[in-house]
């Protein structure tokens, strides 16, 4: 079932789904090599590797079909991370599963880094969630390396798990209501 994607206003925030009107931005965000670094291996929807950094828009595009598919069909999704003043987008975040468990994985440019917007649009995406399925655990995979996104994590009371995958620490924030 195709998921509807709820637009989110924060203070200085506009969360809006990821969609092709982005196309631009996004290719500034996953060509800079900074923002690629710890992401690991990305791919289509057929499961086929895309180049990163993003040489091209067409690279870019890649990611933004496979959001929008993920959300025709039901399992994940991007929001795009947009200024509200300005409506420039600089980020995106999402969940890359939905279901009992669901991890939260955003990227955002680095001129932008170490301004709280990236605390500001993951509290904004854990309130959705809780609201959504209070009953969901959710996971963010951090490299141990990223340690800004260890600070974020944390503040955000995720707990590290001491379980790995692809090298990455998983950080869990466990479910404001247990699973029946």
């Amino acid at each position: 079932m195709p998921l509807q994607i709820d637009t989110i206003e924060t203070r200085r925030l506009l969360l809006t789904a990821l969609s092709f009107n982005h196309s631009d931005p996004m290719f500034r965000l996953w060509s800079h090599p900074d923002v690629c670094r710890y992401s690991g291996t990305v791919t289509d929807y057929d499961r086929i590797e895309i180049q990163m950094p993003a040489a091209s828009p067409a690279e870019s595009d890649k990611i933004i079909d496979f959001w929008q598919r993920a959300a025709a069909d039901g399992w994940g999704f991007r929001w795009a991370m947009l200024d509200r003043s300005s409506s420039r987008m600089f980020g995106h975040i999402g969940f890359n599963s939905l279901g009992p468990v669901s991890e939260l994985a955003y990227h955002l440019h680095p001129d932008h880094w170490g301004k709280g917007i990236m605390s500001e649009a993951a509290a904004a995406a854990i309130d959705w969630a809780r609201q959504s399925t209070p009953e969901t655990t959710l996971e963010a995979f951090i490299a141990p390396e990223n340690k800004g996104s260890i600070r974020l994590a944390l503040g955000l009371n995720f707990t590290p798990t001491g379980q790995f995958s692809d090298g990455a620490e998983c950080y869990r924030l466990e479910p404001l209501t247990p699973a029946q």
